[in-house]
């Protein structure tokens, strides 16, 4: 790669108002032809972060040095594939702050340049809350701008845009059938809902769009004929787990929600020969080993009776993101730093030793993070924008030769849960 250092020149037939800076997504010369600038999103971030007020645009033609409209700073360089990358900023001219801060934008991420290998995981949405997101999106569609309204039952994990897209068909979340009127539809999530939610819905007439995860309603079915056998059913879950009380209102008292080792080893049933346990479909099942031992422990009769109806989906999500970690220099996690998901995923990542950095936006990103870094691991949250990610793919390949390798561990099932 041979770099031709940042040029500064005056150029006609680009408007910039002082204060400004203008960042080329591309830039055009008659001699050259037009230039593409991957890059410029980085360049804007780094000016956005000084408090800049920027603005993204193509800059079709650049006449140089024929006039003073504008001052551009520029810098090329000359791959072996024979692409040449650009990284540009243009400012009034005779703005000196600006200037500056355009120039030292330019030539920071220029010093950032190279070939880099990026490792992306899968989509964090696993196929039953992909199938539930098409069920609400097929239930608001077709009852947008009728009289009946569309009830999500909340939590409804899904991507921010869905969310948004949902809310303009007329979409509400609600947590609660207290103000739905007869003919109303009401959208079972994923996660499922509780037995009394669906008796309230059949007596207030209400139209139920059933997007319960196969694997979690196969638990409630389960869960329901252990019960009618006189079966005690330990259910293991996670604290906060939002199937948990919909698959436990399925045996009419006769479960235990058992969250902890601790949990296993107080738990009381009236007969040590009637217990059953079950792992809720979420939960990593190495997370539930523990548990599974101890109560396996205290009443050595228990029996999982759904094997074949394990949710490997989360174990394969957190054997993805330590594999990337373990193949990167940097792992970008994708997401709100608040996120409980991004939180979970950072402790994944960081158990292989590597460095972690959330991201929430294209502007996060600084060329400190990828100095010296050839591999770049980047894994989704729940909370990211769906778009976030091919962004930051594209920037990348403004900075350098780019190969793009995806990840997934997957579990293959043979057979049908009994």
């Amino acid at each position: 790669m041979i770099h031709a250092g940042t040029r500064e020149f005056q150029a006609t037939g680009i408007s910039v108002q002082r204060g400004e800076v203008l960042v080329p997504r591309l830039i055009g010369f008659d001699a050259r032809g037009v230039l593409s600038c991957g890059g410029a999103p980085f360049v804007a971030g780094s000016l956005i972060r000084k408090g800049c007020q920027v603005r993204l645009a193509p800059v079709p033609r650049c006449d140089d040095p024929s006039g003073n409209d504008a001052t551009v700073f520029l810098s090329t360089w000359q791959q072996d594939d024979g692409q040449t990358p650009t990284l540009a900023a243009v400012t009034a001219p005779q703005d000196k702050l600006a200037a500056a801060q355009a120039r030292a934008a330019v030539e920071e991420w220029t010093a950032a340049a190279g070939a880099r290998t990026v490792l992306a995981g899968p989509s964090p949405w696993c196929s039953g809350a992909v199938s539930a997101i098409e069920a609400c999106r097929g239930a608001a569609a077709a009852y947008a701008g009728t009289a009946h309204t569309v009830r999500l039952l909340t939590p409804v994990p899904m991507p921010p845009e869905s969310a948004a897209e949902l809310a303009t068909l007329g979409a509400v979340e609600v947590t609660s059938l207290t103000d739905a009127q007869p003919g109303d539809v009401i959208v079972i999530p994923a996660h499922g809902a509780a037995t009394e939610i669906r008796v309230e819905a059949a007596e207030r007439k209400l139209t139920i769009v059933d997007a319960t995860c196969p694997l979690v309603a196969h638990a409630q079915d389960k869960v329901s004929r252990l019960a009618d056998r006189g079966q005690h059913i330990a259910l293991i879950s996670q604290p906060g787990a939002a199937a948990t009380g919909p698959i436990a209102s399925r045996a009419g008292g006769r479960v235990t929600v058992v969250e902890s080792v601790a949990g296993a080893g107080t738990m009381h049933a009236a007969d040590s020969r009637q217990v059953s346990y079950m792992v809720q479909p979420g939960m990593p099942v190495e997370a539930a080993a523990g548990i599974v031992g101890a109560l396996r422990a205290r009443y050595p009769s228990a029996r999982d009776p759904l094997p074949g109806g394990t949710c490997y989906a989360p174990s394969d999500r957190a054997a993805t993101v330590r594999t990337i970690a373990a193949g990167s220099d940097l792992v970008l996690l994708l997401g709100s730093a608040q996120s409980a998901d991004i939180r979970q995923l950072a402790a994944q990542a960081r158990e292989t030793g590597v460095k972690v950095q959330v991201v929430s936006a294209i502007a996060d990103i600084t060329p400190a993070m990828l100095t010296g870094v050839s591999t770049v691991g980047m894994v989704e949250s729940t909370s990211a924008p769906a778009v976030l990610g091919t962004e930051i793919i594209a920037a990348l390949a403004g900075l350098g030769p780019l190969t793009v390798a995806r990840r997934q561990v997957s579990t293959e099932v043979s057979g049908q849960p009994g």
